[in-house]
């Protein structure tokens, strides 16, 4: 073996890392992306939560004053 092959070798060797550092790069960006993703999901999640505890919320007051009020029919036809 002589000193260009060993070179050479090096060279293959360093442009693997180059590629493998270039994989990991991009699969940490497709981890960010998903990590996004599933944030905006949870947000999204979240929000449709509350909002069915809000609409329950109101029907329960509603059916509450009802109780205390009342029905007060009107046959207005």
């Amino acid at each position: 073996m002589n000193e260009h092959d060993i070179r050479k070798q090096i060279h293959q060797i360093l442009d693997s890392h180059d590629a493998a550092l270039a994989a990991i790069r991009a699969a940490n960006d497709g981890m960010r992306a998903a990590n996004d993703a599933m944030r905006r999901t949870f947000d999204a999640h979240d929000a449709a939560i509350v909002s069915a505890i809000e609409a329950n919320r109101a029907a329960l007051a509603l059916l509450n004053r009802m109780n205390d009020e009342g029905i007060e029919r009107n046959d207005h036809r």
